[in-house]
């Protein structure tokens, strides 16, 4: 057992060693472990800030995976997910609305709303990604981070704040959450989405769990502890739900290869395949076996920042 300080209970305390090494960090340093109070899993030691801010700058996360990858690929990847995330907002904000996105990366889901209608506005820490989305992309793209300053000066600013894939790289999510909170209006919504340590996968694949563990990843939320995030970090109306990102060519490739499948999954397999993707995703869903698990959060109207 080694001391060690919880990002979720923010307290020292002792750990269970789950995996010594990440894929892309030196065996030992940071190490992959279980919070033995309230059950979160994290790295320990956390990197520093500053190196968390080189590997952001130069968009680390991104080129330790593909390191030749272009805008197209990174477009074409992300589609699906950018279609599912468009309709997500606009079934709770069908008018054109205010929208920030946190953590916009290459700032396709802000193109896509802003191509809408939608007054939208990308934040992101990558000076790469932000100098793409700004040169490439419609809508409002800042370099940035949501610190005490910037909740201060928006707060209430935006009927939907999303956030998507950036709570597992925050070493204080809480507050964090709280700050993105702020910024929504009275009767808003927060969306935010996570990957889920309860993935199935992570069961069935030895070269997959070698693979999930990475230094971009402080943390990683099943269902239980990522309400438990939420409901300290936030006073409004939680749902909790899971979304299964990957389809059945992921999951065949993890299982016969290996390794992660870095091509663009397939849309034109007619109803057989339609058939079997979709029995695939309402199996992992159900029971929150899936890849992400998602949250929608209402802002009651009336209601005060904390």
């Amino acid at each position: 057992m080694n001391r060690f300080e919880c990002v979720l209970c923010q307290m020292p305390g002792a750990a269970e060693p789950v995996d010594e090494r990440v894929r892309d960090g030196e065996p030992g340093r940071p190490a992959v472990v279980r919070c033995a109070t309230c059950g979160l899993v994290q790295l320990s030691p956390l990197p520093s800030p500053e190196d968390e801010a080189a590997f952001y700058r130069a968009d680390r996360q991104a080129r330790n995976l593909v390191s030749d990858g272009d805008l197209a690929l990174w477009r074409a990847k992300a589609a699906q997910d950018t279609a599912r995330r468009v309709d997500w907002l606009r079934r709770v904000q069908p008018d054109r609305a205010t929208v920030l996105d946190v953590g916009c990366g290459y700032g396709f889901f802000v193109d896509a709303l802003a191509r809408l209608g939608y007054d939208a506005t990308g934040i992101d820490l990558s000076t790469e990604r932000h100098r793409l989305a700004r040169s490439s992309h419609a809508g409002t793209f800042q370099e940035g981070v949501v610190d005490d300053e910037l909740a201060r000066a928006r707060e209430g600013r935006y009927a939907v704040v999303t956030v998507f894939h950036v709570l597992e790289h925050l070493r204080d999510p809480i507050a964090f959450l709280g700050r993105c909170y702020r910024l929504v209006s009275p009767g808003g919504r927060l969306l935010v989405e996570v990957p889920n340590h309860a993935d199935e996968l992570l069961q069935a694949s030895a070269p997959y769990r070698a693979f999930y563990w990475q230094l971009a990843h402080l943390t990683y939320f099943d269902p239980e502890r990522f309400e438990l995030v939420l409901r300290r970090a936030i006073e409004g109306t939680i749902s909790v739900g899971g979304v299964q990102r990957y389809g059945v060519r992921n999951l065949l490739w993890w299982l016969e290869r290996g390794e992660p499948f870095l091509g663009v999954e397939r849309t034109d397999g007619g109803p057989l395949l339609d058939r079997l993707e979709r029995l695939y995703r309402e199996d992992r869903e159900r029971d929150l076996h899936c890849d992400t698990l998602v949250a929608e959060v209402r802002k009651p109207e009336g209601a005060l920042a904390r």
